[in-house]
């Protein structure tokens, strides 16, 4: 069985024969598996880079069951936190070491076969080992994590006044990894009530709008509301990061990026490396993951799962569990 979603407002959970992994490949049993923005976006028409059907489930803690030819033994029983990304290894992007923009990138659950299923198969290189003690849990939110990781070490923020704009989950890691590294302030901009109140319980200054100016400000929204506020709340020469998905074009306040000299920059998924930092800023406590979850379904209750996260004034995280 695996999670389908055929078309536009539609998921189901559906017949599947068991996949079989191949050289460099292994068989996993889902433990965990998120249900993030991107997925809505799929299911509701506005992700801009897939065709359908999509079989979805990229944020995923996971067991492995089998081996394909090739893999070491030791593999066998290890939990694990999928990388999703699929890379060519051969383009400038690839070679550089930034195959997060591989030019023939694809993703699984986006453009390929994703987690959301009674079994899936996964190239051993994408896996990352839990640290002991890790939960099923925290390890599937390893991936929203490390889009933290990637959007906070594309500029510095060490010393400076920080604005997050937007408090579903990214927004909320991004502004932890931000005190993480050294932020003097960090203000989460929200409309929502509820959203500001769990943010608040987090730790976190959140505010319906902005009340300052800051030096690095990052849109975790993907709306064009948001990019102009990021944008009209910025110091002069300050840095700002796209994180949030677009579905539609934008207009935005192009002069004031000229003549404020500001830093316009997107910040695409995670590398090797933002995984790496992802689990060791888990394994340390550093970060909390956990608090994020707010409702959890059996793997089968797909169509009520992705009904109750499409709520999101309400719906924070909800997980799928294995």
């Amino acid at each position: 069985m695996q999670t389908v979603i055929p078309e536009p407002h539609q998921v189901i959970w559906a017949d599947a024969v068991e996949p079989i992994p191949g050289p460099g490949e292994v068989l996993l049993r889902p433990l965990a598996v998120g249900i993030c923005g991107s997925d809505l976006h799929v299911l509701e028409g506005q992700h801009p880079f897939v065709r359908y059907p999509v079989y979805p489930g990229h944020e995923v803690a996971a067991e492995v069951v089998a081996l394909g030819p090739g893999v070491e033994a030791e593999w066998l029983g290890a939990r694990v936190a999928l990388e999703p990304s699929l890379t060519c290894g051969c383009c400038n992007a690839c070679r550089s070491g930034r195959y997060n923009i591989c030019e023939n990138l694809k993703v699984m659950g986006f453009q390929a076969a994703g987690a959301m299923a009674e079994r899936f198969v996964s190239p051993v290189r994408n896996l990352h080992r839990l640290p002991p003690g890790l939960s099923p849990e925290a390890g599937a939110l390893v991936e929203p994590l490390a889009v933290a990781v990637h959007a906070v070490t594309l500029t510095s923020v060490a010393g400076r006044r920080v604005a997050v704009l937007g408090a579903g989950p990214i927004g909320l890691l991004v502004a932890q990894v931000a005190q993480v590294y050294g932020a003097t302030e960090v203000s989460l901009i929200e409309p929502s009530p509820t959203r500001r109140a769990r943010a608040e319980a987090l730790g976190l200054a959140a505010q319906p709008q902005a009340a300052d100016r800051y030096e690095v400000l990052f849109e975790c929204v993907g709306h064009e509301r948001a990019l102009e506020a990021a944008i009209k709340s910025a110091c002069k020469g300050a840095q700002i990061v796209v994180v949030g998905v677009y579905g539609q074009p934008t207009c935005i306040s192009a002069g004031l990026i000229q003549d404020w000299e500001l830093g316009l920059k997107g910040s695409l998924m995670y590398t090797y490396h933002d995984y790496c930092e992802a689990l060791r800023l888990l394994a340390q406590q550093k970060v909390d993951v956990t608090s994020l979850v707010t409702h959890r379904f059996a793997l089968e209750q797909v169509a009520e799962a992705f009904k109750t996260a499409q709520q999101r004034d309400q719906a924070l995280k909800v997980l799928l569990l294995g």
